[in-house]
């Protein structure tokens, strides 16, 4: 074989890249940017497009809450103290009402506001404004009725539509208002049993979610979901509305009369502890709060505190009965000026010779220097244990907003006078319903039947649910409970509390007439005047107590309170029926030879 031929290189041959490779690269380049056009493509026409379904559907979305009915408040006897009313809301949506027809002609948003005006009770000029523009959504008119909303409804007007809401209403006016509370203009419970049943009468509002069309109506296919609402449950008081209607009237004429700041009745069953009623003066209508101060707007019976005064004489007597440190006909020698063991001097509310009188007599005077004298055979122990037992310093149970567990310090923490006021009185502080509680326990043998305003919550369904009842906690013994009530019989038969006999019933009872504090700083300023009261006396049936805070035209508990407590307790005598009294009161002597 010859030598192997040698290819020879043209000239500019060399550093020209391989043909196979460029054309490679070419199609790798081509093929990765038909991918991502693909890839863009398919995110087009599929990811994006779902997010743009959901944006639409978002849009069509509408969610609606669905308000639960709020529980009504009743009466013992059924009657309504508050309840709930539907009213409506209308709105516009002014790009739909822009296109309302009638009879094929055109008429738009001044065609709806003169279609509107007749049932709405205005001028179309008014509502025009409110309907024209480019808003989905706009308020027309507040709280319409439903016999209105019907009839807008029956107009058939693009566009128009309504959102349901509940009022709260107050039928029985300003009838036990200051118990009731009130709802403020955003639905909020402000006061009362209102408030401190707002969870049981609130229930659970629900909520409606639904795809709407283009002018607004409901898509029946479309994405549409619905949770109930759970209606509230309502409430049954204890308040006899007849009763605490004549008593509310009463107090405030004697509020009146008296130029009192303020005044209270509360009436107590004291067998079952039921508050019949709990009557305040200046009183409140909870349709219209707005109209009385705010601090007329509560119920000062369980948020105020006043000196009991002399009617806490009865806690004094029952304690030294219950001890037998006494007897109703003991005989005490009562000065003007009594000074006490550690040098603490006190004297009687007006000057007096030495007097004669029986521990009855002591009580029937409501002499402090005399319960003083009687008294002081108690440690200061048992005095504060007595209070304490007789419930001074504790709330009710009730759990009224607000309400005041009053003021009785321990008796460690007594000064030296203090230790000695307690007994008449003074050098603490109660509300209302404490007073009353006392006589109801003394009045009941001596067991404190704890008291009540709610007996129970009503179902929507209508089906009464009774709260439980607190034990009753017996006091003191039956014998001192008997000879304490015997006593408080011979107060208004021949004492201080005539002026609150009953007609035809035998009644026991204890006036006060104290100092009230000074609103600000020390010291005293004005009065208060009670007086507390069983009847019958034989068979206690109802306990009343009646307190007016600073009155300037007579501030004597004998004169002031206990006028219109036989006012009141022969109206609830009547009103419930109970039979007079038929046996004569056998009372202790009130003095000694």
């Amino acid at each position: 074989m010859g030598p192997r031929a040698t290819r020879v290189k043209k000239k500019g041959e060399r550093g020209k890249p391989n043909l196979r490779l460029r054309m490679a690269v070419i199609a790798s380049l081509s093929i990765l940017v038909l991918l991502v056009t693909a890839g863009r493509l398919v995110s087009i026409q599929g990811m994006d497009s779902m997010k743009l379904a959901e944006k639409a559907l978002s849009n069509r979305l509408v969610t609606k809450t669905l308000p639960a009915a709020r529980g009504q408040i009743l009466a013992d006897d059924g009657t309504v103290l508050a309840d709930s009313v539907s009213r409506y809301r209308l709105v516009v949506d002014q790009q739909n009402v822009a296109q309302y027809e009638v009879d094929g002609e055109l008429v738009g948003a001044w065609g709806a506001a003169e279609a509107l005006a007749k049932p709405l009770h205005t001028d179309p000029g008014v509502l025009y404004p409110k309907l024209v523009g480019d808003k989905r959504w706009n308020p027309v008119a507040e709280g319409v009725t439903s016999e209105t909303w019907r009839a807008v409804k029956d107009l058939n007007i693009l566009g128009i539509s309504a959102e349901e809401y509940a009022v709260r209403s107050y039928p029985a006016g300003g009838v036990a208002g200051n118990l009731v509370g009130f709802i403020s203009s955003d639905g909020k419970a402000q006061a009362g049993l209102e408030k401190a049943y707002n969870e049981q009468l609130s229930g659970r509002d629900g909520q409606q979610q639904y795809e709407r069309g283009a002018r607004g109506e409901i898509i029946p296919l479309g994405d549409n979901n619905m949770r109930e609402a759970v209606d509230g449950q309502g409430v049954q008081t204890t308040i006899d509305p007849a009763l605490q209607y004549y008593a509310q009237q009463a107090i405030e004429e004697q509020r009146v009369e008296h130029e009192a700041e303020s005044a209270s009745i509360v009436v107590k069953d004291i067998k079952t502890g039921k508050i019949l009623t709990a009557a305040d003066a200046p009183s409140v209508d909870p349709n219209s709060p707005g109209k009385v101060d705010g601090t007329d707007r509560g119920s000062r019976i369980f948020t105020d505190v006043f000196e009991p005064g002399s009617t806490a004489k009865m806690v004094t007597a029952a304690a030294l009965l219950d001890q037998g440190l006494v007897t109703p006909e003991q005989e005490f020698t009562v000065p003007d000026k009594w000074k006490a063991p550690n040098g603490e001097e006190f004297r009687d509310s007006a000057p007096h010779p030495d007097e004669k009188l029986t521990f009855a007599g002591i009580l029937a005077e409501s002499s402090n220097t005399g319960t003083l004298l009687a008294g002081n055979a108690l440690s200061v122990k048992q005095r504060y244990g007595y209070l304490d037992k007789f419930g001074f310093g504790s709330t009710s149970g009730i759990d009224f907003p607000a309400e005041t567990a009053g003021i009785l310090n321990s008796y460690e923490d007594w000064d030296g006078r203090t230790k000695y006021t307690v007994m008449f009185g003074q050098g603490m502080a109660a509300n209302a319903l404490q007073t009353t509680d006392v006589i109801a326990t003394i009045a009941n043998g001596g067991v404190h039947v704890p008291s009540r305003l709610v007996d129970g919550t009503v179902s929507p369904s209508g089906k009464t649910i009774p709260k439980p009842a607190d034990e009753p906690q017996r006091v003191i013994s039956e014998k001192a409970a008997d000879q304490t009530l015997t006593m408080l019989e011979g107060v208004v038969a021949e004492g201080t509390g005539k002026s609150a006999a009953v007609s035809g019933y035998r009644v026991a009872g204890k006036t006060g007439t104290a100092q009230a504090p000074a609103a600000e700083g020390g010291g005293y300023d004005g009065y208060t005047a009670s007086f507390v009261g069983v009847l019958p006396a034989e068979d206690p049936q109802i306990a009343i107590s009646v307190t007016l805070q600073r009155p300037r035209n007579g501030y004597y508990g004998g004169s002031a309170a206990a006028p219109v407590f036989s006012d009141v307790a022969g109206f609830a005598m009547r009103h419930l029926k109970i039979p007079p009294s038929t046996a004569e009161p056998q009372l202790p002597a009130r003095e000694w030879k």
